[in-house]
């Protein structure tokens, strides 16, 4: 009935998790939706706000949404997006169903030791789970949850009805991205350069203010001449 394959492109902290859906025959999806889960290691997170900006899905977004926040400050249990397909103007035909998903990196934990190719976090990438729901007056509208997808079905918003897996054509494992971190030797002087940017902004902030109270001082002067 369907089949699902997914690839991932990018490097460093930005990359695009593309997914598509090989539907045989779209005339199913008039009595069910097409749902895509990506189960995200806490090193990486989904921007909402980015998510709804794009066009041919939905998302819910459960877990962590802070964007600023590193890994060592965020819920080691990661985040769970689940993005829904817009197939209002898919024709009855066998039809290719593409979700780009744009994903960043947190910044991670400095490493203390240093390779020859520098200062580098391998993350894990879960590969993306595609499914089926009946809509409530589809022909199977209740079932059996797929062992996969009984951890999800207590998250709020999640589809209440018969669930399909759509089997992945790819046989390889999860997806492997490397992001740049820093060294922990380094910590010491990113400090002692910070705190001397920061004094010298204050004491620029502090001439600035000065000056300006002088002009202003001037002029009132002057319109009291």
């Amino acid at each position: 009935m369907a089949t699902l394959s997914s690839s991932i492109s990018g490097a460093g902290f930005h990359f695009t998790l593309s997914t598509t859906v090989t539907v045989a025959d779209s005339l199913v999806l008039d009595t069910q939706t097409l749902h895509i889960l990506f189960d995200l290691d806490p090193h990486i997170y989904a921007d909402q706000y980015e998510l709804a900006q794009r066009p041919g899905y939905s998302s819910i977004l459960w877990g962590t949404t802070d964007l600023e926040k590193p890994v060592s400050a965020v819920d080691p249990g990661g985040s769970v997006l689940l993005v829904t397909a817009d197939t209002s103007r898919l024709v009855h035909v066998p039809a290719n169903i593409t979700f780009d998903v744009p994903l960043h990196a947190r910044y991670g934990r400095p490493v203390a030791d240093v390779d020859a190719d520098g200062a580098y976090h391998h993350i894990v990438v879960k590969r993306p789970l595609g499914f089926l729901a009946s809509n409530a007056d589809g022909e199977h509208s209740h079932g059996e949850v797929p062992p996969v997808l009984r951890p999800y079905v207590s998250l709020d918003g999640w589809p209440s009805f018969h669930m399909s897996i759509i089997p992945d054509t790819s046989t390889d494992g999860p997806f492997n991205v490397v992001i740049p971190v820093g060294v922990l030797d380094d910590l010491a002087w990113v400090d002692i350069g910070t705190a001397t940017v920061m004094i010298a902004m204050f004491f620029y902030l502090l001439h600035a203010s000065f000056r300006t109270a002088r002009k202003l001082s001037r002029k009132l002067s002057t319109k009291t001449d």
